[in-house]
């Protein structure tokens, strides 16, 4: 378990921020980077570490995520983004489900746990991991009705391995909604901690 702070919440959130800020920038322009979708795939895959900044591979690898949350809570109508509005509330509603399925939440340990001992004895390219965690994503999470609706241009979402990004993006975002949530973070507790969660952003975008 995660010690329950502000800090904690607010790193759990950028990556919150960053998976949406990257599903619709592949969605939208095609857009992928490698570097800022490593932090995604690590966040999923380290199940058992008890460092949260550790889990995304450090601060600096957050920057997109951070940068995305400030602008989502001190920014004005024109900076605020209704997309990911609708990601961060649909990931939270698919965590509620999958709280509830002990079977599908089982299964999914399994097969991360089978993906790890994997990546242990073979070298995996970033593509690899995320086909790998795609068919993870479709074999249990895509189970769970409704199916959340990612808006884009379709000749990105119909490329085989773009639309493996978004789902693994997905998968991210349903880790770290557990992460906030385990930090002690809700939505509650963002509305009215709004200002202490920039200072914090503030404080880890000078890493």
């Amino acid at each position: 378990m995660f010690e329950r702070s502000i800090g904690n919440q607010t790193i759990a959130l950028a990556g919150i921020y960053q998976s949406c800020l990257t599903v619709s920038n592949i969605a939208w322009k095609g857009t992928y980077v490698e570097e800022d979708f490593n932090p995604l795939i690590s966040s999923v895959l380290k199940i058992n570490s008890k460092d949260i900044t550790d889990i995304y591979i450090g601060l600096k690898h957050l920057r997109p995520g951070l940068m995305h949350l400030r602008k989502q809570l001190v920014g004005d109508i024109f900076t605020r983004s209704g997309e990911t509005r609708r990601y961060f509330a649909s990931l939270i509603e698919l965590s509620k489900k999958l709280q509830s399925d002990s079977e599908v939440s089982s299964q999914i340990q399994e097969l991360l746990n089978q993906l790890n001992d994997s990546y242990q004895k073979m070298e995996l390219t970033t593509d690899d991991l995320v086909s790998e965690l795609s068919n993870i994503y479709t074999k249990t999470l895509s189970k769970f009705e409704p199916r959340i609706i990612v808006n884009g241009e379709n000749t990105h979402l119909t490329a085989p391995l773009q639309a493996s990004r978004i789902r693994t993006a997905l998968f991210a975002g349903l880790r770290s909604v557990f992460l906030w949530q385990q930090s002690g973070g809700s939505k509650l507790k963002m509305f009215f901690f709004q200002s202490r969660i920039a200072k914090k952003i503030d404080e880890f975008l000078k890493y």
